[in-house]
């Protein structure tokens, strides 16, 4: 079809002709190589055959076409109008009917994982799967170690993570699916984080000592002791445990348990308290405080705890201790001793009447550290032994004769402490040790930071958190 241009135009001007807009550049006429695009959520008000338009609301892309006769805009891609068609009332646009996740973990032992996507179109047309990554470039992530594989029969999407741990993070794939002219998209969050073995060594505070009443009393339990560590025993002949699988972004709250308090003259010596260690969605650890010693004359007896606190008198029973933490403790006393707490290596009175419970080795901060020991039972006055009652190697509190005051256990072993003439000692608060082998995100509580090796040790002294 012929054109008729306008004469004599003036450089720049324009002309408009069978759906095509041209410019003149002082000698002839060029057709215009770009098309006018508009965007927003409804259709422009004055319109020139060739423009598009993207409708912002649902994703369709229009082309204002004039066919002769009239003019209308024509959905060419992307979802179909409101009614599901096109704009010119053409083919409707695929339809999903398995819904993808929003989210999905990738797996952290590079295993492959799959999403299914399924659509249908309403026409019969075949659909086409495809997926494109939220990046500058549609690069494929690091979190991916090859290309994502799609089954275009099924819609189905299986992914192939790294297991480099520095690809660790998040990143959005769209998920589409096209008949040729409609399309439907979902967006999918991917995830790749790797476990992280955090191991442990957790130990609640020790009880306190009991109180002689000028007598003789006993001394208190160790706290209960559990360790991951390097394949080392854990309390009351327990085995090392499993570390703690934790996942990047998680928080870890640490209790760190008490001493329990020593007896005061004619008083009850206090039990020590739990230390712990929880996350949301983990088992929490919970290493048990403590048993307190018993008194003179069997007023008080010896308490459970994670180790059992020495009994203060002939014929009662010493607390016990709890499984896999501790040991019970002493039930040997005399008519002139009373018998020592249970410690996490063993029991009370063990090594002779009186002796508190050995605690046990760790070298989870790089160095052997022997701790929860139980406390030691004191001497009558009465009985001519001058000597002083050792407690449990570990830390726990000596024994004393007559009227003398038993001693404190260590603080931060979760020992126990000594029972005493004139009131008992008290026991050792406990600890939390973590070891792993990356540096914390973040740390509550003013915990000890020390390094072995590559690995990173926290030791809390007092209650905090710990971000991995």
């Amino acid at each position: 079809m012929a054109i008729n241009f306008p004469n004599s135009p003036s450089n720049g001007a324009t002309h408009t002709a069978a759906g095509q807009t041209f410019t003149y550049d002082g000698t002839v006429w060029n057709p215009q190589s770009g098309t006018p695009v508009s965007t927003g959520t409804s259709a422009p008000s004055s319109p020139s055959p060739g423009d598009l338009w993207f409708d912002t609301s649902d994703g369709t892309l229009y082309f204002y076409y004039a066919d002769g006769s009239s003019n209308q805009w024509v959905g060419v891609s992307g979802p179909a109008g409101a009614a599901g068609t096109d704009a010119s009332g053409g083919g409707q646009s695929p339809i999903v009917y398995t819904e993808p996740p929003t989210s999905h973990d990738l797996n952290k032992d590079g295993s492959t994982s799959t999403v299914q996507m399924q659509a249908v179109d309403p026409e019969g047309t075949a659909i086409t799967y495809a997926i494109a990554y939220a990046n500058g470039t549609n690069a494929r992530p690091n979190q991916l170690a090859a290309d994502t594989a799609i089954n275009q029969s099924t819609g189905t999407f299986t992914f192939d993570p790294s297991t480099n741990t520095s690809h660790a993070g998040t990143f959005k794939a769209r998920l589409s699916a096209s008949d040729g002219v409609g399309i439907a998209t979902r967006f999918v969050n991917f995830n790749l984080a790797f476990f992280i073995d955090l191991h442990f060594l957790c130990i609640g505070g020790g009880g306190g000592g009991g109180d002689g009443q000028n007598g003789y009393a006993g001394g208190g339990g160790a706290g209960g002791y559990r360790t991951s560590w390097n394949n080392e025993a854990s309390g009351g002949g327990g085995s090392a445990e499993s570390a703690i699988q934790a996942d990047t972004g998680h928080t870890y709250t640490i209790t760190v348990g008490a001493g329990g308090s020593g007896a005061g003259s004619n008083g009850t010596a206090g039990s020590g308290t739990d230390s712990s260690i929880a996350r949301s969605g983990m088992t929490t650890i919970t290493s048990v405080g403590g048993g307190r010693g018993g008194t003179y004359a069997g007023s008080v007896t010896g308490a459970n705890g994670g180790s059992g606190g020495g009994t203060g008198n002939t014929g009662t029973a010493a607390g016990t201790g709890t499984a896999n933490q501790g040991y019970a403790g002493g039930s040997s006393a005399t008519d002139w001793i009373g018998s020592g707490g249970g410690g996490a290596g063993e029991a009370g009175d063990t090594d002779g009447v009186g002796y508190g419970g050995d605690g046990v080795a760790s070298t989870i901060t790089g160095s052997s550290v022997i701790r929860a020991g139980g406390g030691s039972g004191s001497s009558d006055s009465s009985s001519g032994n001058s000597a002083s009652i050792p407690g449990g190697d570990g830390g726990g509190g000596l024994g004393y004769k007559g009227v003398g005051a038993g001693g404190n256990g260590a603080g931060n072993t979760g020992s126990g402490g000594g029972g005493g003439g004139s009131s008992g000692g008290d026991g050792g608060s406990g600890v939390v040790i973590l070891r792993m082998g990356q540096a914390a995100t973040s740390t509550t509580g003013s915990p000890t930071v020390t390094q072995s090796g590559s690995d990173y040790i926290y030791t809390f002294n007092a209650n905090g958190t710990l971000t991995v």
